[in-house]
């Protein structure tokens, strides 16, 4: 609010009590202090004229209030789909490790995958399934990479794992140009990266040698995924030459396991695939 200067009060004062009805005009004015004559009629009608306003505004902002808090009520149970008997929906769901998946959502299906240079497939034998250990590889043959190791296989599924005290980070980039990884643990297509593993440089994080990422909750989008592991760094033990493991799961189902050796500071494609 802006300040008025005398001016300004001057016309204030008398034109609100022209709106109190005063009984003449020389009954209303201000003294050369800027303050109401003592006991001016004027005075004690624009005081009793602005309680009633007052009085009027609060019982409107009353009745404003709660006429908003019943409509905001009301479209915040529209907007989570509730009625009188409870949650309504169209499609039941299932419990992924805390995360509501809609049993109506279709798998994606893998297309075409390519491993990068150096990269060493790893054969899929299951003619004799081992018990699973969580080692970036899906042991037991249930298209589910490392399952009951703390981290989830949602409706896809990259996890990496190496046999040194090095840290290894995990890029997965989609077709929007959107990429996981440490540095953004989550997008907006429903990947998000949900175990990250340190070496030595965490050592009593659980399975530090070992980083998952996993789509919940929606489809992933059709289209090109790129998968890239970073030798971030050697930690206290000095990693040397790594060996990393990557698998890949679209809808339950392994599309690929490989293998490479990378070196400190390097960052290198292990494998890019297509789904739809």
């Amino acid at each position: 609010m802006r300040n008025l200067d005398v001016g300004d009060r001057l016309a204030t004062f008398e034109r609100l009590c022209k709106i109190a009805q005063p009984r003449a005009e020389d009954e209303c004015h201000l003294d050369r202090t800027d303050e109401p004559v003592e006991r001016d009629p004027c005075f004690f009608q624009v005081f009793a004229h602005r309680k009633a306003l007052y009085a009027q505004l609060r019982y409107s902002a009353s009745q404003m209030t709660r006429t908003i808090g019943i409509l905001s009520l009301c479209v915040c149970m529209g907007c989570a789909g509730r009625d009188a008997e409870g949650p309504v929906g169209d499609a039941e769901t299932v419990t992924e490790g805390g995360e509501a998946i809609p049993e109506t959502v279709e798998p994606p299906v893998l297309v075409s995958i390519v491993p990068g240079a150096r990269v060493e497939p790893i054969p899929l034998d299951c003619d004799n399934p081992r018990e699973e250990t969580c080692n970036a590889l899906d042991d037991d043959c249930n298209g589910v990479i490392d399952d009951d190791c703390g981290y989830g296989p949602g409706l896809m599924q990259v996890t990496a794992g190496w046999d040194t005290g090095s840290d290894i980070d995990l890029y997965v980039t989609g077709p929007l140009g959107d990429t996981v990884s440490f540095q953004r643990p989550s997008t907006p297509d429903g990947a998000r990266l949900d175990h990250v593993g340190r070496g030595d440089c965490s050592p009593d994080l659980p399975n530090p040698r070992i980083e998952n990422i996993r789509w919940v909750g929606k489809r992933p989008l059709e289209g090109i995924y790129e998968v890239e592991v970073h030798y971030w760094g050697e930690c206290i033990s000095g990693g040397g030459p790594t060996d990393v493991t990557v698998s890949v799961a679209v809808g339950r189902r392994i599309a690929g396991q490989y293998r490479l050796t990378v070196l400190p500071g390097e960052r290198t494609r292990v494998v890019r695939f297509v789904i739809q």
